[in-house]
């Protein structure tokens, strides 16, 4: 037990001196995986995510038995599908073989009620948005009661389901999930949950002021419900943040309507409240690069962008940002064992000099055919290898 404390240990500080953009001992591993981990353990997903965390933990012992990685950014079992489905969500399907997304819900809010969810966002989102998403809340009074007593059981089993994986994996496989807690840049909530992206998009172009409003006044909620599931940033783990609708923004449009809250967000978690913070950027990024240099200074934040030569973006933005990713998934899936190290190769011949890189795959890699095993092994094998300082 000394022994997989001490290489946990050593393998979080690796990634947080990447992090803060020091020099670690070597470049840290940490591919993102999230079902592939159940499936290549030849897994059933609703086993593990809905039966037993006991289960769920042999597929990343199974999987971290074969596959080198320092690190993992958090467990990929984040939906509380069991709670969820009390109130009629429906709208992701787990099975046996994949979770699915049936489509899009997101379009909750209708474009003259702006100033309602401006003047009071909680009195808004309680008393119109949740009833109108979940319509079995206008249901009888003691049933609903009970559902929500039930959907309360359903969420303390969830969140003892991962706290028990996370804890084993920790302890007995020496590997860290870095991150605690999440938040969301406030036009990214307003395009996931109230307003979907049509109705965005349209309001950005019709409604600026009040799509800009609105996105104003959702702000401290966000940083109240962060601080309220994870408060203890001197851990040193992450703050995960998805960035869904910049890159459907042209320059002007994310310069004026998403990076004011994008840097906002960036300047509340990191600089004021001194937690580590992970962008997972999708997409194509490097019209925006010039755009980024206005972020907050701070040694405490991680990049992962999906698209593009990330090269071109350590240039740009590694005083500001340490940068994860590079290795090509596409080339995991469909390439050899020797062009895949070939990659791997030049990941840390451009990437890794000074310090402030993740080696981690420019994706999530999430079904079984998304990466053959071997090719994963080799590159994360070579990377642990030859990727000293």
């Amino acid at each position: 037990m000394d022994n997989v404390k001490k290489l946990y240990d050593e393998r979080f500080l690796r990634v947080l001196n990447a992090v803060e953009r020091n020099i670690p001992d070597r470049v840290p591993v940490m591919p993102m995986l999230e079902e592939w981990v159940i499936h290549n353990a030849k897994i059933s997903l609703k086993e593990a995510f809905y039966e037993s965390a006991d289960t769920n933990f042999e597929a990343y012992k199974k999987t971290f038995s074969q596959i080198y990685v320092d690190a993992q950014w958090g467990n990929m079992n984040i939906l509380p599908l069991k709670v969820m489905n009390n109130f009629g969500e429906g709208l992701y399907v787990l099975t046996d073989d994949s979770l699915q997304i049936k489509g899009s819900a997101g379009n909750l809010m209708n474009a003259d009620e702006y100033d309602q969810l401006i003047k009071d966002p909680l009195s808004f989102i309680t008393n119109t948005l949740l009833p109108r998403k979940f319509p079995i809340l206008h249901g009888n009074k003691e049933e609903v009661e009970k559902l929500i007593v039930k959907a309360l059981g359903e969420w303390s089993a969830f969140n003892a389901h991962n706290a028990s994986v996370t804890k084993r994996v920790a302890e007995e496989l020496g590997v860290p999930f870095m991150s605690r807690g999440g938040v969301f840049v406030t036009p990214d909530i307003m395009m996931d949950y109230f307003r979907d992206f049509v109705g965005t998009m349209g309001d950005i172009k019709r409604i600026p002021e009040k799509f800009y409003a609105a996105c104003e006044s959702l702000f401290d909620y966000t940083i109240r419900m962060l601080t309220a599931t994870y408060s203890t940033p001197e851990d040193n783990h992450w703050v995960f943040t998805p960035l869904h609708l910049p890159t459907y923004l042209n320059p002007k449009e994310f310069e004026k309507y998403y990076f004011p809250f994008l840097s906002k967000l960036v300047d509340e978690v990191c600089v004021k409240r001194g937690y580590h913070q992970m962008l997972f950027m999708e997409n194509l990024w490097e019209p925006y690069y010039d755009i980024l240099l206005d972020l907050p200074q701070t040694n405490k934040l991680v990049g992962l962008i999906e698209k593009g030569d990330l090269k071109k973006a350590k240039d740009k933005l590694g005083h500001k940002m340490c940068l994860m990713g590079g290795m090509s998934v596409n080339l995991l899936r469909s390439g050899t064992v020797s062009q895949c190290i070939d990659e791997a190769k030049r990941c840390l011949d451009e990437l890794a000099p000074g310090g402030g890189y993740i080696f981690s795959t420019d994706s999530v890699v999430m079904a079984h055919r998304d990466a053959k095993a071997e090719n994963l092994i080799a590159v994360c094998d070579y990377v642990r290898d030859h990727g000293s300082y």
